[in-house]
């Protein structure tokens, strides 16, 4: 079955119909859960605890964090899988529309209600200017650039993506002062340096369709020594600008700052010696676990 095929779908009742839509989303977001649900969603508990917000306010924001945050995710994903089919059927074949579940049609339906839902959720949560931000970063790579713009065009959106889920968990519990621009900002440009590691995986994929990304252009191992060096001064800078600024007990900031380092080593290490699609697909999620650890620091060191 190629991308462009019809799926017709067989007559469900509505309980079938809520597992099937459940299904195919797990599919449809699995990969990126860790790059953008979870951490939005760890951000919101870090902005709580500097906000000192308990007991049912906590939990109301962190009810209305995960809305926002599946939704982030969600207009992505649907748009970025409707419109790059052939390459996920050579690099992830298990997604919606490789698997046959849905067409880009389809998810391009959903990508929509997806929009005006998060829209919406993002006026009532007084974050609509970072939402808008994210949505227009989702139009400009999806559905207006084309493969041979992916070079320039990737970097900047993810720089505004990463700008907008800190900004809108942040803002979502209370204003933005020194400190909440302070995380935002260190968190934004030093996680989007290493982040060109990523087309690593997808090289077979990204020819197929004409993508040009740096690995394509460089050869892997130029962005392997790069991502390796940046990975391996991550945790230095993240304890410098942000964790020994924060005032916590020298003991819990040596702790958070002696696990980041582990884990941000270890990327570096894997990057340059496991070198199968498997493994810089591991060492890409474990990267993005680095993020989510530095979130979940500040929720203890805020």
């Amino acid at each position: 079955m190629t991308a462009t095929d019809t799926v017709r779908p067989a007559r469900r009742s509505p309980a079938e119909r809520v597992r099937f839509e459940i299904k195919l989303t797990r599919l449809l977001m699995a990969d990126n859960a860790l790059a953008a649900t979870i951490p939005g969603l760890t951000f919101v508990a870090a902005a709580c605890a500097y906000h000192d917000i308990t007991g049912w306010s906590l939990a109301r924001h962190l009810a209305v964090g995960c809305a926002l945050f599946f939704l982030y995710q969600y207009v992505f994903d649907t748009s970025n899988q409707a419109t790059g089919a052939d390459e996920d059927q050579a690099n992830k074949p298990y997604r919606p529309i490789p698997s046959g579940m849905t067409t880009p049609a389809g998810l391009m339906r959903r990508f929509w209600l997806g929009m005006a839902a998060y829209t919406l959720l993002g006026w009532l949560s007084g974050t609509l200017i970072w939402v808008s931000l994210w949505q227009a970063a989702v139009l400009g790579q999806n559905l207006l650039s084309k493969p041979r713009h992916y070079l320039y065009v990737k970097p900047l959106s993810m720089l505004a993506g990463t700008l907008a889920l800190l900004a809108t968990a942040w803002q979502s519990t209370g204003p933005i002062d020194a400190t909440g621009w302070t995380w935002i900002w260190v968190l934004t440009l030093t996680f989007n340096v290493p982040l060109r590691y990523e087309d690593v995986r997808d090289v077979e994929g990204d020819r197929r369709i004409g993508r040009t990304t740096l690995p394509l252009l460089i050869g892997h191992w130029p962005v392997r020594l790069g991502f390796a060096v940046s990975m391996t001064v991550l945790p230095v800078l993240i304890h410098t600008m942000l964790f020994a600024s924060t005032g916590a007990p020298a003991p819990a900031v040596a702790v958070a700052t002696a696990i980041l380092a582990a884990v941000c080593w270890t990327c570096a290490v894997r990057s340059l010696l496991r070198r199968t699609t498997a493994a810089d697909k591991a060492t890409y999620q474990l990267y993005c676990v680095t993020f989510n650890l530095s979130l979940a620091c500040a929720v203890v060191l805020l």
